[in-house]
């Protein structure tokens, strides 16, 4: 007990000690979006859920206190606040929770749900009250992917009787929406054939020619090599579609990975969707086939929403309930879209919920995409949310090369990753001292693994062996289960695990030989970028050689 009061008053004292952030006054507007068909108003039968984000309190300190949990030379490195000491020190109060609640009811809408760290309260209306309450005109309209929805027309704005209290609202729009990042290999293109295996050997391809776990684990030199399959640990999965558990057990029980830890949980999030194949369970089921193939000991929660569900705003319940619930040590998102054709509130809020996770020490990591430097949906270079977000890790993709045996043979980068500078997000302060970083913007990726699908994954969905199978959805869970690997040697979560990466790549390099600690990813292009010796806008650092990073840091 005595420890745990030195802990919280260490962190408090350092909290104290920094600048203090100055509270909103004034209501804030909630933006629009544009490039639709419009119907005209929206009828009162059109259903409007909003997820109301709201401030914390000292926030400059929260995020130096984000910082120092993450950089090794700090006497708070890996030192996580409990939710109680998030909640006494930097959530809103219960009485201004209890007092946004009150207005919307006031308002005429109506809560549906309310969550215990007094971040988001999610609320539902028809259209006209939504209209109402938020000072807007809300329209029926017609997406360009087929959709009939809705969306406002014209900025909201909050009530001014809780404008100092909102960070922002989602939910008034629904036109963006988060979408899966996945490619194929070619069905008809030369794949690598599966040399004979004894009974007591593991397989290093699936019968699809994809690669095996065995690769990946040898390739980027994870913990599971040595006993640390992420025991004691637990991973987590952002989706709007559930999977099969058939799938998964097939596809371990073909490449012999017995695994330690338990059984999956699925976690439904505004509903959830129905149980079983949906339409974006090929999404799913690469996460999880992924993730407890290379981590085996992990314990895998799955956070599902809807696929049908109309808003961003379950996005924003997933991240905000895997920081509510404070069980896995790391989220991946596999989704995303265009950062600058959304609500520009929408990766802010992300980003916000993110780092009151990373303050209790939970990593969130998403694909950097598949569409090189202008992300699905938009116009000209750009990049999607949430890898965008400077309290999540931003994974880029590579081609990586293996001899029969399943051995690395080289590795370049994905003529198709994701990559660029954000339009939203500053330079943040662990890249501003890394040469070649772009000063307009946070940079993406921070690192890549292999998304090639022609040098992709195997893969059973559906019954049968799908792949090969890629994309940046590929690689992000490769990180994910690195990562929760990591976590079981250090014996702690990471938090803003991006901190640790740059600063002790800053410090010590990539090594070389048997010491190498990243792989530098120096050949390929996403015009106008390209990989480079050193961090690059396609590869990032490069890829994580995690057994010799993972010395660096050790204490």
């Amino acid at each position: 007990m005595l420890a745990r009061l030195s802990l919280a008053a260490a962190i408090l004292t350092f909290a104290l000690g920094t600048a203090v952030a100055a509270a909103a006054t004034s209501p804030i507007e909630i933006g629009t979006v544009t490039g639709v068909r419009d119907f005209g108003t929206a009828p009162a039968g059109t259903r409007v859920r909003v997820a109301v984000v709201l401030n914390y309190h000292r926030d400059a300190e929260l995020e130096s206190l984000t910082q120092a949990q993450a950089d090794p030379a700090s006497p708070l490195f890996h030192h996580f606040l409990t939710p109680e000491q998030f909640s006494n020190y930097f959530a809103p109060t219960p009485a201004e929770y209890g007092r946004v609640i009150a207005s919307l009811q006031r308002g005429g809408l109506t809560i549906t749900h309310v969550f215990s760290n007094r971040t988001v309260v999610d609320a539902l209306a028809s259209a006209p009250v939504a209209a109402r309450y938020f000072n807007t005109d809300i329209h029926r309209v017609l997406t360009a992917d087929g959709r009939l929805t809705y969306t406002n027309i014209r900025p909201g704005i909050v009530p001014a009787e809780i404008g100092d209290l909102v960070f922002s609202v989602q939910g008034l729009d629904a036109v963006g929406r988060m979408r899966p990042t996945i490619a194929f290999g070619p069905r008809t293109g030369r794949r690598i054939v599966a040399p004979a295996i004894s009974p007591d050997v593991k397989p290093v391809f699936g019968p699809d020619g994809g690669y095996g776990p065995l690769v990946f684990t040898r390739s980027y030199d994870l913990p599971s090599l040595k006993g640390f399959t992420g025991t004691g640990h637990a991973s987590g999965v952002a989706t709007d579609a559930d999977f099969l558990d058939s799938d998964l057990n097939s596809f371990l029980a073909y490449f012999r990975i017995n695994r330690t830890g338990p059984a999956t949980t699925r976690v439904l999030v505004d509903g959830g969707p129905p149980p079983g194949d949906g339409p974006d369970s090929v999404e799913t089921t690469l996460d999880v086939e992924q993730i407890t193939s290379l981590a085996p000991g992990t314990a895998l929660y799955v956070y599902e929403v809807t696929y049908d569900e109309p808003t961003n705003a379950n996005f924003i319940d997933i991240f905000n309930q895997v920081v509510s619930d404070n069980k896995v040590d790391t989220l991946n998102s596999s989704y995303g879209y265009c950062e600058t054709a959304i609500h520009k509130g929408y990766p802010a809020s992300l980003n916000t919920v993110a780092k009151q996770g990373n303050a209790l020490g939970i990593t969130f990591h998403s694909s950097a995409g598949d569409t090189g430097s202008s992300w699905d949906g938009c116009s000209g270079v750009a990049v999607g949310t949430p890898v965008d977000i400077p309290h999540g890790e931003a994974i880029g993709g590579t081609t990586l090369s293996v001899d029969s045996n399943g051995n690395e043979t080289g590795e370049i980068g994905w003529n198709s990753t994701g990559g660029g500078v954000s339009k939203l997000f500053v330079v943040p302060s662990w890249q501003q001292n890394v040469p070649h970083i772009i000063k307009g913007g946070r940079n993406l990726p921070d690192l890549a693994f292999d998304a090639d699908p022609g040098t992709g994954g195997s893969y059973f969905f559906g019954g049968s062996w799908s792949g090969p199978i890629g994309g940046t959805s590929m690689s992000s869970p490769i990180f994910g289960a690195s990562l929760t690997e990591i976590n079981q040697v250090e014996g702690a979560r990471a938090g803003d695990f991006n901190v640790t990466l740059y600063k002790t790549w800053l410090t010590h390099g990539y090594g070389n030989g048997t010491t190498a600690n990243f792989r530098d990813i120096t050949a390929g292009n996403i015009p106008p970028y390209h990989a480079g010796p050193g961090y690059d806008q396609m590869s990032g650092i490069g890829a994580m050689l995690v057994n010799n990073f993972v010395k660096l840091f050790r204490r």
